[in-house]
């Protein structure tokens, strides 16, 4: 199936619920200039980020974020005469302080990205092997890695700090410890162990399309991203394969979020009658648009259960939030990770690098936004950290 994206005019936001107009950006043009990065380009880029942040951003408050102080943190940046790959990790790490997952950013360079078929995590300091889906890596799970690729874990994981790295197009993202591994779909990588032995695996892409398990009497249906418009017609069939089971169960655990068409398609099935919008508003509470989740096709009218984690963010908190607003099922796992802001404004600042601010706060028809997550209908991990101002409900 050919997975559009539609980001020559539009860029998909992974972790967004809607699209980022691309109109500071489109093409190759960009708002500061070209790498090298001298005086006057930094200048700029600071100067782009600042305006773009002090104009739309919309949770300084809820957030307690101090934008003077961001500033301050921002311009900082311009003291020390560092490498622009050093500048533009700072830039990232001064975004980062206005803790919103979408306000970011990007480095973009990879054609499809692709991740490792092992993911890890660090444990004092260093890299280990949280645990891997393909049964020969299975042996790898707990083992410590000491260099990636002949690079020293340790830098690897410093490496995991600076800005995430996209797909050209923005279509996918690599953070964190998922960057540290990522490249090229289809690429190689040797992990050393610390036992001496190398570990030769290849990359897989990024996303795999929606899939659909038939477990007796219930459905199975997992989805790793909104962020493919032809992926409704493969949830449309998981759907209708799934009309005569006694219950379904959604796993969007890892589910970075995409299209709100997609979540709202998928919501439509699970609905006889169209459900009220959620409102998308600005920090001034004036409205941009409604979300609308209409009735469509036949109805999965049986019990839903959908699975969250940490990472259920964004469309797919959107959905999450959705199930509970109009109580059509239950959560079950951990806190949602939130997100639930709509970037609609970002620039590219130079080659390759992208800038994105959140601009709307998603309210849904009663009850508070749930910007800093769901609490599950059942938690499954009592332990797990809460995040602050979460949604009680």
């Amino acid at each position: 199936m050919n997975r559009t994206n539609y980001s020559t005019f539009f860029v998909v936001m992974t972790l967004g619920v809607g699209l980022a107009l691309g109109a500071w950006g489109c093409g190759s043009s960009t708002a500061c200039g070209e790498f090298p990065l001298d005086d006057e380009v930094r200048q700029c880029m600071v100067s782009e980020i600042e305006l773009m942040v002090v104009e739309t951003f919309p949770f300084a408050e809820y957030k307690q974020v101090d934008l003077n102080e961001f500033s301050g943190q921002l311009r900082k940046t311009l003291e020390a005469d560092s490498a622009d790959d050093v500048f533009v990790a700072e830039l990232s790490q001064a975004v980062s302080s206005l803790r919103d997952g979408h306000t970011r950013i990007e480095r973009r360079g990879l054609q499809n990205p692709g991740v490792a078929p092992v993911d890890v995590e660090e444990k004092n300091g260093q890299l280990v092997v949280r645990s891997s889906d393909e049964d020969r890596f299975q042996k790898l799970v707990g083992q410590t890695i000491i260099a990636v690729d002949g690079i020293d874990a340790g830098v690897v994981l410093r490496q995991a700090g600076g800005p995430m790295e996209t797909g050209i197009e923005g279509e996918a993202r690599l953070s964190g410890l998922t960057q540290v591994l990522g490249g090229e779909e289809g690429t190689s990588l040797t992990l050393t162990m610390k036992s001496g032995e190398e570990v030769r695996m290849d990359r897989r892409s990024f996303f795999a399309e929606p899939q659909v398990t038939i477990v007796g009497d219930y459905a199975y249906l997992k989805l790793e991203t909104f962020g493919f418009i032809d992926d409704l017609e493969k949830i449309d069939e998981g759907i209708n394969e799934s009309l005569d089971s006694r219950g379904l169960i959604i796993d969007l655990r890892g589910n970075g979020g995409g299209y709100p068409s997609v979540t709202d398609g998928l919501f439509g099935r699970l609905i006889e009658e169209e459900a009220e919008p959620f409102k998308l508003v600005d920090r001034h509470g004036e409205l941009h648009r409604e979300l609308k989740a209409p009735s469509r096709g036949k109805t999965f009218d049986g019990p839903v259960v959908v699975l969250v984690d940490r990472r259920t963010y964004s469309a797919s908190n959107y959905f999450a939030h959705r199930m509970i607003e109009h109580d059509r099922g239950v959560l079950i796992g951990g806190h949602t990770g939130g997100g639930a802001a709509s970037p609609q404004r970002g620039k590219m600042l130079v080659p390759g690098v992208w800038f994105q601010v959140s601009t709307h706060v998603l309210q849904p028809p009663t009850g508070s936004h749930s910007e800093s997550g769901l609490k599950p209908t059942v938690a499954v991990d009592a332990n797990e950290p809460t995040a602050e101002g979460e949604d009680e409900r």
